[in-house]
């Protein structure tokens, strides 16, 4: 049973995500560099993405029970796939997937990556530029664009969220034998 999420946030994404889950679960919230939970907790983990992988996942992972992954990035959700977030950060069928898109602020992120964004989202700008010349964009992409022609914007909805908050109620109402076991 999921007993809180646990998260990492830059631009405020995934702390906005994470608040909302804790709101609409009554479940509590916390930052991954303050939690004060015991290990082996059963958590939600929320994290932005750099490169593909999901800050500061590696040590919750160690630490605590991670049911379900939420990566928060700034394309669309519809193209990172399970694959690739499962691949990237080593992790197990057991864990279940939930990419989001969130905000992006270039000048929230620390210097270094600054730099490396800077570079990086005129390669993304240019390649959503050329595939609108061929066909429509999606809501996400065309936030996506925006973002990275911008430096800074907010993802094409807050809704998918949805979709974890049906997951861990279902989750956390289902039987399991394990959980009512008392030696």
């Amino acid at each position: 049973m999921i007993q809180a999420i646990v998260y990492s946030s830059t631009t405020g994404s995934g702390r906005y995500y994470a608040e909302e889950l804790s709101r609409k679960l009554a479940i509590p919230a916390y930052p991954a560099k303050s939690c004060p939970l015991s290990a082996g907790f059963e958590v939600v983990y929320v994290g932005w993405l750099m490169a593909g992988k999901m800050v500061g996942l590696s040590a919750a992972m160690k630490k605590y029970n991670v049911r379900v992954v939420v990566p928060v990035g700034m394309g669309d959700p519809a193209a990172l796939t399970e694959d690739v977030v499962r691949s990237k950060n080593g992790l197990g069928a057991d864990v279940v997937v939930f990419p989001l898109q969130g905000r992006f602020d270039i000048d929230k992120l620390p210097l270094p990556f600054r730099l490396i964004m800077g570079a990086k989202n005129k390669e993304i700008a240019a390649r959503l530029q050329g595939k609108a010349k061929k066909t429509a964009l999606n809501d996400a992409e065309k936030a996506c664009l925006k973002m990275a022609e911008n430096g800074r914007g907010e993802p094409a909805t807050w809704d998918g969220i949805l979709k974890v908050v049906e997951w861990v109620k279902a989750d956390n109402n289902a039987p399991d034998v394990m959980r009512w076991y008392e030696p």
